[in-house]
């Protein structure tokens, strides 16, 4: 059976010979189809009307593997990978495609904790997810406002999966897998407003799901092509919301926000609850389940990266409090 593997991934399991500036500590596969995906993301390489390749996501390439050679590189060789996390796409029997491998997994000797980024199944396909091994479950809103997610994941793009879908969709998974062990992805960059992020941010917290930041990244061959990535100091100030929400520090009813663009202008709790979020850099590494670092998947080596896959060093610590300052005083 054929199934994709990020090159960072397939790196990591010796299947491919290439540099990695950091290896991934969760090993990241996908469903395989030759066909598009039967969603239509305006920012997605796999989309229905996209003109790009379907061996990318994001700006990560994704080869093809048999499953049967991954598994028997995860049982055989000491990868440092500490979760794998499966993908999917929407395509005729993906859902039976997902089970399959999902069998093969729990035959194997793998130990590996399994996370599954699934499009809206029913309860009962939660329940087989978790009788064949899966511990945790993402559904992907990426979008901040039903609004935005109309236009640019929904109806306006000819595709049937709605926000209500998805709402019930996680009232499901929850009480399948249990609070903290479903999560949901938010793209910064979208045409939200740092308030509306936060917000989101906020209410998925309160329904004890997890939420994973990650910052647009444009592809070529999708709608979205030509969109800038976002303004790093608004990345920036999001993931620290984040992070004091997710760690009780603050919530969005405590911050305030500019009337007109909604940027976040007071985090809304004291200076030095900031200072020591800052010391160690942690609101800035990537967010989402655990040992998930997703090594250069919005950023380019060399760049200022908007998620770090590793401790920050003394330097980009430094770096980082830049854009605090106003804050700190």
């Amino acid at each position: 059976m054929k199934i994709r593997a990020s090159i960072g991934t397939a790196a990591a399991l010796d299947l491919e010979q290439i540099k990695v500036l950091v290896k991934p500590t969760t090993a990241y596969l996908m469903l395989f189809s030759e066909l598009h995906c039967k969603s239509n993301c305006m920012f997605c390489s796999q989309a229905r009307d996209s003109k790009g390749s379907t061996n990318q996501l994001s700006r990560v390439l994704w080869p093809v593997y048999e499953l049967s050679k991954l598994i028997e590189r995860f049982e055989t060789i000491d990868s440092g990978i500490k979760r794998i996390c499966i993908q999917t796409v929407r395509f005729d029997n993906s859902t039976a495609d997902l089970m399959n491998i999902l069998t093969m997994l729990s035959k194997s000797s793998i130990t590996i904790p399994l996370t599954v980024c699934s499009y809206p199944v029913n309860k009962t396909v939660l329940e087989e997810m978790k009788v064949l091994g899966v511990k945790r479950v993402g559904i992907s809103f990426d979008c901040a406002t039903p609004e935005l997610f109309e236009e640019i994941k929904g109806s306006k793009r000819g595709v049937d999966i709605t926000w209500q879908i998805l709402e019930k969709a996680f009232v499901d998974a929850t009480e399948v897998f249990g609070n903290r062990f479903v999560s949901t992805h938010l793209i910064i960059g979208l045409g939200e407003t740092e308030k509306q992020a936060v917000d989101f941010i906020q209410r998925f917290y309160d329904k004890k799901i997890t939420v994973g930041l990650f910052a647009f990244t444009a592809v070529r061959g999708t709608d979205l092509e030509k969109r800038p990535q976002p303004e790093m100091a608004s990345y920036r100030r999001i993931q620290l919301a984040r992070h004091l929400i997710f760690k009780g520090k603050s919530s969005s009813s405590n911050m305030s926000f500019s009337k007109e663009e909604g940027v976040i202008i007071d985090f809304g709790t004291s200076t030095a609850e900031i200072k020591n979020a800052l010391v160690l850099g942690k609101p800035f590494k990537t967010s989402g389940c655990p040992h998930c670092n997703r090594p250069f998947y919005n950023e380019s080596p060399g760049k200022e990266l908007y998620n770090f896959p590793r401790d920050l060093l003394s330097k980009e610590l430094l770096e980082v409090e830049q854009y605090f300052v106003e804050f700190l005083n």
